[in-house]
């Protein structure tokens, strides 16, 4: 497994543990993650069965990688910088992610407003180097953000 498959994983299981850590003690949001669609208790099993599929795209001044176990926003600190919390509007973010092939670009608009719902958090996380925003193909239409 190459250096990249590994860093994938990890910021998979960082993306699960936060999505398992919140829906243990929240019924109420596991019951929302698992209507969803999601399976949060086999996540080995599924890792196994999807660890070489991995395809990589872009689009604008925020970087989009498509993987396996679903896809992140790469936002830079100046791009996050520029915009205000509460006045951003979603097409404004929208259009700052460019374009996007595949099966991310059906969520975009998604990830734009929850985006832009949370500005002020995502700049209180970033610590230098922006933020990224990940969804899993397990949890679609939830986003979990994370420091660079």
């Amino acid at each position: 497994m190459g250096s990249q498959q590994r860093e994938a994983d990890e910021r998979w299981r960082a993306v699960l543990y936060e999505l398992l850590r919140r829906a243990q003690g929240d019924p109420e949001f596991r019951a929302r993650v698992e209507a969803s669609g999601a399976v949060l208790d086999h996540f080995e099993v599924v890792l196994e069965r999807v660890r070489d599929q991995h395809v990589s795209t872009s689009g604008g001044a925020i970087r989009t990688r498509e993987e396996w176990w679903g896809f992140q926003l790469a936002i830079p600190r100046a791009v996050l910088g520029d915009w205000v919390d509460g006045a951003t509007e979603t097409t404004t973010i929208i259009e700052a992610i460019g374009p996007v092939p595949g099966a991310a670009g059906t969520f975009v608009r998604r990830a734009a407003g929850f985006i832009a719902n949370r500005i002020g958090e995502l700049q209180a996380l970033d610590r230098g180097d922006g933020v990224h925003v990940s969804m899993t193909w397990m949890a679609p239409n939830v986003f979990v953000p994370q420091p660079r």
